[in-house]
């Protein structure tokens, strides 16, 4: 290898979406991050800016991850012996020490592989807000910790071990006067959500009709969010919905926000993240912000309910 000096760091700065993008290849991709792992070493024995060796360890976590995912599709094609295949029918396939991957370091990489992108985004992101602190956050180890505990957090669906403060659901329903409807939910969660009809994972809310005012906090997995975004919009665009609030990450880059956004008549974003409770635990915050969407016609009331805890704004 190529000795490690303040060019090559700057260069892996400059061109690191470039680089993860042009792996396609698992030997290819551990090669890479070899290279990132020295230049990780070369940065703390010189004792660069914090900001430099943030950038070097996101991009190793991002080389793991994007190994993570070739390892699991190699193996899914067949070409890569699995832990459980005998000698006998796994003879031709080539053992993940032959192209310089352990075993445990597989595992490692199809951990990281495994979190949903817009919690790993947002965990990234919330590690890199403070830039001295990242130094010590931006670990493998951190963010397996964080994909063994951490990564259902953000997943504050209906039938989820979190649930919707009950202010907030009290405020939803000063705006609409009652919830006939809540798609994505339980009877644990239904205790304080009272709605007059509610689904539950068993039921499948996405093939029942959503009549009156409705009340969503989906799950957050794909494609069920996708799934619960696109049901809403045919159930207000049928005139089955007549009012709805919905309770979903502010995720303002993904295409299911982006459908909701553009139907909304206003949103409010919380000036701080919801903590969500369960009734066997303590209360949980998420890494990433809130936004609640409405949609129906008493902007008014939405705005006077909802501005106590953040910025709102019309949309139309």
């Amino acid at each position: 290898m190529n000795q490690i000096n303040e060019n090559t760091a700057l260069q892996l700065r400059d061109n690191a979406q470039r680089m993860l993008m042009s792996i396609k290849s698992i030997e290819g991709g551990v090669e890479y991050l070899n290279k990132v792992r020295a230049i990780e070493v070369w940065a703390k024995a010189e004792k660069k800016d914090a900001e430099l060796q943030n950038i070097i360890a996101e991009q190793k976590i991002r080389t793991q991850r994007v190994l993570g995912r070739l390892i699991k599709e190699g193996q899914g094609r067949g070409e890569l012996r699995k832990r459980n295949d005998n000698q006998y029918n796994a003879s031709d396939k080539k053992e993940l020490a032959d192209i310089g991957v352990t075993k445990k370091q597989s595992s490692v990489y199809q951990k990281i592989a495994s979190i949903p992108e817009a919690q790993f985004e947002s965990h990234i992101a919330e590690k890199k807000q403070n830039v001295e602190n990242a130094v010590n956050e931006l670990t493998t180890a951190g963010i397996l910790h964080f994909a063994n505990t951490g990564a259902h957090v953000s997943n504050n669906s209906g039938d989820n071990e979190w649930y919707t403060p009950k202010e907030y659901l009290d405020a939803v329903k000063s705006v609409m006067g009652c919830i006939d409807v809540d798609p994505a939910s339980s009877q644990i969660a239904n205790t304080i959500v009272q709605a007059a009809t509610y689904y539950t994972v068993a039921d499948d809310g996405r093939n029942k009709d959503w009549t009156g005012n409705v009340f969503m906090n989906p799950p957050y997995a794909h494609p069920l969010i996708d799934e619960f975004t696109n049901k809403l919009i045919s159930e207000i665009q049928s005139g089955n919905t007549k009012q709805a609030i919905v309770l979903v990450n502010n995720a303002t880059e993904t295409k299911w926000f982006q459908s909701l956004a553009n139907k909304a008549a206003a949103v409010c974003f919380p000036q701080s993240r919801l903590k969500f409770w369960s009734p066997e635990k303590a209360s949980a915050t998420p890494l990433q912000g809130q936004a609640f969407l409405y949609f129906g016609n008493d902007i008014k009331a939405f705005r006077s309910e909802f501005e106590k805890y953040g910025f709102v704004a019309v949309i139309r």
